[in-house]
């Protein structure tokens, strides 16, 4: 019996320590982007001066921080180790969630509702919720909307949320993009424009103003999924972004594209 017992014992110990030996251990999400040999970055093609297109190329703010960000991870300036995906402010999360994407460079602010569902960088970048009119407005904040007009906002932006807020029975407009917005104010569908401050100067002109009212005071982050794969990831993307604002290549880009 004593030998019966000690022949189980033996049996399924090693049962057990086989099975544990071919439990692989799981990758970090930068062990995955190393062994991929390169990193997928979400970034915005529609709002500049952080994700547009110029002269046919990809370019901006959020593309200058992911390309920091790549060679600090593969320590080369090569194009090789990044490849960008489009993303939108309605489908960005998603694009993270499952995966299609590493990170987020992509006007990404941080609140309370998103650190829920993802993880943050430190900021790189200040932002206001402002609105923007026609240049001959008498429009003054956004409570005129409570009882008339049109408002045009960019739907999964803080912007939405703000009005929602604010003047929540404003006739709101959704569109996917800032361009469909400004349009929409250029060509009299709308009689204002909610978003950020940075992006909408872009969109400045003769004949379009922003006003001086500030709604809100937001942080752009580069966005991670909410995982403990993630930790160092994003390690490598504070370094980079810190070495990024000491180095002081945030200013020439700021000035290069004439925020404000």
């Amino acid at each position: 019996m004593k030998k019966y017992i000690v022949f189980l014992f033996i049996f399924f110990t090693t049962i057990y320590i086989t099975g544990c030996s071919l439990i692989k251990k799981e990758l970090s999400d930068i062990e995955i982007i190393k062994n991929r040999g390169y990193i997928i970055v979400g970034v915005k093609s529609d709002s500049p001066p952080f994700g547009f297109y110029k002269d046919k190329k990809l370019t901006g703010i959020d593309i200058e921080i992911a390309k920091s960000i790549a060679a600090n991870i593969f320590h080369s300036d090569s194009d090789a180790f990044i490849k960008f995906v489009q993303v939108s402010a309605l489908n960005r999360i998603s694009k993270l969630n499952s995966k299609e994407v590493d990170i987020l460079v992509a006007t990404m602010s941080i609140n309370e509702k998103r650190k829920l569902i993802m993880d943050f960088s430190m900021p790189y970048f200040a932002a206001n919720q402002k609105m923007m009119v026609r240049k001959n407005s008498k429009i003054l904040n956004l409570t005129y909307f409570n009882k008339q007009g049109r408002l045009a906002v960019v739907m999964g932006t803080t912007g939405e949320k703000i009005i929602r807020l604010i003047a929540p029975n404003a006739n709101l407009v959704g569109v996917k993009t800032y361009v469909e917005a400004v349009n929409l104010l250029r060509n009299n569908q709308v009689e204002g424009v909610v978003g950020d401050d940075c992006i909408l100067a872009s969109f400045v002109d003769d004949g379009l103003k922003i006003l001086d009212k500030i709604y809100s005071k937001e942080f752009y982050c580069v966005a991670v999924r909410k995982s403990e794969n993630s930790k160092d990831l994003l390690n490598v993307i504070n370094a980079s972004i810190a070495a990024f604002l000491d180095e002081k290549k945030l200013n020439p880009l700021l000035s290069k594209w004439t925020i404000y």
